[in-house]
């Protein structure tokens, strides 16, 4: 039962092994009853027909003699009959109330989900669930930065949920109505991360068009299809089988980088992350002296770019900054924050 959580199908199995007790132990009982009301005169298939066809009022007629404690018998039937009908009614009963309840729960569930989405606004939309999105879920959660997951079926929702999605959108990840419900209107940014070249070129198309101004990262596996992607709208594309030989080649050549990288990515306590910064009117005219980033504890500034053009690395204290350049630290998603808050970006 796809989608089905395990708390439900535990409810559900315990449902059936009561139900199922409770319709063997009518059986035993009927059939037991009318043996030894008849004297052991009927045989045990006779007393089997005659206790199913009392519990399901069938009622083709009687099979066993009732002329010995037939008022025993008869009364011993209509027992029987109250005890199957009612047993049937716990069925049914139970099952259509699991069934609506499971209902209402998902919609109310479902409507929760849509009230936090509601409220989120310059969040990411990770579109798919293809073999990258967990650890694209996972580094997003890991800076604070709360996003939605699209996924194909309910049997990804609870991955998605746990690698730290504030909310889930389950059905076709590239249909509009799917990434309106996500939020990507009011979202910074859109994840392609579909295995299927096609379905990331489409994602990208549909999400460019809902908000122009989002920044979209696609997926790519074929490389031949990284301009196909660009051009239907995202800003970059990412081949993980690229990204895995350039990680081959830095293992063999640079081993002690990449040991410092990894420790850095992995590190639960402090997080330290590579973070862009941009300065907005409120700092503009400092020098970088006077922005105090280098002073910051868990912070190194390790460079500069003016606007889109030039970079400037490990920029001097007395570098003054404009309005729009970015700055290139090295910090926790805490400081980072901080740093915004404070150069108004």
């Amino acid at each position: 039962m796809a989608g089905v959580s395990t708390e439900a199908m535990a409810t559900i199995n315990r449902r059936l092994a009561v139900l199922g007790g409770l319709a063997l132990a009518i059986v035993a009982v009927g059939t037991l009853g009318y043996r030894w009301l008849s004297g052991g005169s009927a045989s045990w298939l006779d007393c089997l027909f005659m206790t199913v066809i009392t519990v399901t009022t069938i009622g083709y007629g009687e099979v066993i003699d009732l002329s010995r404690n037939g008022p025993a018998i008869r009364a011993f039937s209509m027992a029987v009959a109250v005890g199957g009908i009612g047993v049937i009614t716990y069925a049914i009963g139970s099952l259509t109330s699991f069934a609506v309840d499971g209902e209402l729960r998902d919609r109310l569930r479902r409507r929760r989900m849509q009230s936090r989405i509601a409220e989120l606004k310059d969040h990411y939309v990770l579109a798919g669930w293809g073999e990258t999105a967990p650890a694209v879920a996972r580094e997003l959660a890991r800076t604070a930065r709360p996003f939605v997951a699209v996924v194909p079926g309910a049997v990804r929702e609870p991955e998605a949920l746990q690698a730290g999605a504030a909310a889930t959108v389950v059905g076709d990840v590239d249909a509009d109505e799917s990434l309106r419900a996500a939020g990507v209107e009011r979202a910074a940014g859109v994840f392609a991360l579909c295995d299927d070249d096609r379905a990331n070129i489409v994602i990208a198309l549909s999400a460019r068009r809902l908000n122009p101004s989002a920044r979209i990262v696609a997926c790519v596996r074929d490389e031949s299809n990284a301009s196909k992607m660009r051009r239907a709208g995202a800003d970059a594309t990412v081949s993980t089988i690229a990204i895995g030989g350039l990680r081959m080649a830095s293992e063999m050549i640079r081993p002690t980088v990449v040991t410092f990288l990894d420790t850095m990515l992995r590190s639960a306590d402090p997080v330290l992350r590579v973070e862009e910064v941009r300065v907005g009117p409120a700092a503009a005219g400092r020098t970088v002296g006077e922005l105090g980033v280098d002073g910051r504890p868990a912070t190194l500034l390790m460079a500069l770019r003016h606007g889109r053009g030039e970079w400037e690395f490990k920029p001097m204290p007395d570098r003054r900054v404009e309005d729009g350049d970015v700055l290139v630290v090295m910090t926790t998603p805490a400081g980072a924050a901080e740093l915004r808050r404070q150069l108004g970006s």
